[in-house]
């Protein structure tokens, strides 16, 4: 759900980081967070049907995510889809950081409400670790969204602003990789 406010909706992530205890007991506040969602995704879809666009955006924390789930083999009982997607977003956030993209409190406060829900934000959060940076790339090149060996990223210029980032050099996520699994 916090993924809508980070994608392009600001005002929808502070009242995640408002509203998360209401969200996860049930109730009325789950039912707008459910609501919001769906209604901020058939947005998106709606722009773009065919997935040539904005629809991407959706993929917001995937292309870590994703590569984090490949190294683990999908085995479930190590890493989840949303705990990968969540160690994604943490480090979309903190790439964009990085890339001199975004300013680095709105990469702090994507982790630190992650990280209160009681989400991974961290590539040392993978049960049995997740090899090293090069694993990483490897396994991001192999996802579909790949064209001609170019890596595609959603990225961020702040919470609610973030962009789709085609040609990302593997050099460059390398180089972000190696240096999350130092600290």
């Amino acid at each position: 759900m916090v993924k809508y406010g980070l994608i392009d909706d600001e005002a929808f992530f502070h009242w995640c980081e408002a509203n998360w205890r209401g969200v996860f007991a049930g109730g009325p506040a789950r039912d707008h967070a459910v609501a919001h969602s769906c209604r901020a995704k058939a947005a998106v879809v709606v722009r773009d049907e065919r997935e040539e666009g904005d629809r991407a955006l959706l993929n917001l924390g995937h292309t870590f995510g994703h590569a984090l789930e490949r190294i683990v083999g999908y085995d479930g009982t190590r890493l989840i889809h949303g705990e990968a997607v969540a160690i994604g977003l943490a480090l979309a956030f903190r790439f964009s950081v990085r890339l001199g993209l975004c300013p680095g409190q709105d990469a702090e406060r994507v982790a630190r409400h992650l990280a209160t829900v009681g989400l991974p934000t961290r590539l040392d959060d993978v049960p049995g670790g997740c090899g090293t940076a090069e694993t990483l790339v490897e396994a991001m090149a192999q996802d579909k969204k790949v064209k001609a060996g170019a890596l595609t990223f959603i990225l961020a210029r702040g919470i609610g602003r973030s962009f789709i980032a085609p040609g990302v050099e593997a050099d460059a996520v390398r180089a972000f990789l190696a240096q999350e699994l130092r600290d």
